[in-house]
């Protein structure tokens, strides 16, 4: 019930483009579906929603989604309850665990199932879709931004030296080169990330490490915004590359990496606090999966 029919896994770009560019500028707002699920917005995203701090929504200012029965093998009955926000997709895959727990509410390996087209539904479980051709950044009309399709060659490619400033650059064709260029924004590559051999832009993981105020406990807090560096995000399954991305119509400078859960981005220039963004995953991902636009959209 929960997987497509095949003319929906084999959707084409155009028709996922279609899609996207016909949506209204504004999303109409859903409620987190539980109460777990808002605790966990909140946690991050209340403090963007009330101007407490500048930063990155890490979900969105609400839900795009209604809440969601979707296919997991070890779940009860065969089903776990989701809900899909703009960056994001939370998931309750044992109703029966501590609600306390962290992980109790997890995040979906949603940049990993684009880029490789394996959706997950199971723990060794996969069905085949296409990888998705949309921009990981930037407006859905760019020819010339990478994709998630992009990154699909780009899963086992050589390291390079500890923090040796990033001058890779991309294009959808998914050929890297250099351009010396890049050195001016001085980004490094930082940690290294043995479970996937890949090195995290220094950028990113400053942003993965950072503090802030969070939600907890009917209060506002100085924190860690992620209960673990790659909670948000899951381990990194590229390298990070520069790339020309077309904003609101305008083509500027931007870093990408993805990671098994989101793909993250600096443009330099943004306003302060929004350099590092993470994309707009649980949008793409729900279109592609889905071949329609989330209730939010409709």
């Amino acid at each position: 019930m929960m997987r497509l029919t095949r003319w929906r896994k084999w959707l084409g770009a155009a028709t996922v483009f279609g899609m996207l560019l016909g949506m209204m500028a504004t999303a109409q707002a859903e409620q987190p579906g539980t109460y777990v699920f808002w605790e966990t917005w909140a946690r991050t995203d209340l403090a963007v929603a009330e101007n407490v701090d500048q930063r990155t929504w890490m979900w969105g200012p609400e839900a795009i989604s209604e809440t969601k029965w979707e296919a997991y093998v070890q779940s009860e009955d065969g089903y776990r309850l989701v809900q899909y926000f703009d960056k994001s997709r939370m998931e309750i895959t044992d109703p029966n665990a501590d609600p306390n727990d962290a992980r109790y509410v997890t995040n979906g390996l949603l940049a990993k199932e684009l880029i490789t087209g394996q959706v997950q539904f199971g723990d060794d479980n996969h069905d085949v879709y296409v990888p998705a051709d949309i921009p990981v950044a930037g407006d859905f009309d760019d020819p010339w931004s990478p994709t998630y399709a992009t990154f699909g060659n780009l899963l086992y490619v050589p390291l390079g030296f500890p923090g040796e400033i990033i001058t890779a650059v991309l294009d959808t064709d998914g050929v890297p080169w250099n351009d010396d260029s890049y050195e001016v924004y001085g980004v490094t590559t930082e940690y290294y990330v043995p479970e996937t051999n890949h090195r995290i832009a220094s950028i990113f993981w400053d942003f993965m490490n950072a503090d802030g105020p969070i939600w907890r406990g009917g209060g506002y807090m100085l924190s860690p915004l992620f209960e673990s560096p790659f909670y948000a995000t899951g381990y990194p399954i590229t390298e990070a590359y520069w790339a020309e991305v077309k904003v609101g119509g305008t083509y500027r400078d931007v870093l990408m990496q993805c990671f098994e859960r989101r793909c993250l981005t600096f443009t330099p220039g943004n306003s302060e606090g929004f350099e590092v963004e993470a994309g707009n995953i649980g949008l793409h991902y729900y279109v592609w999966r889905y071949g329609e636009l989330p209730s939010a959209y409709r």
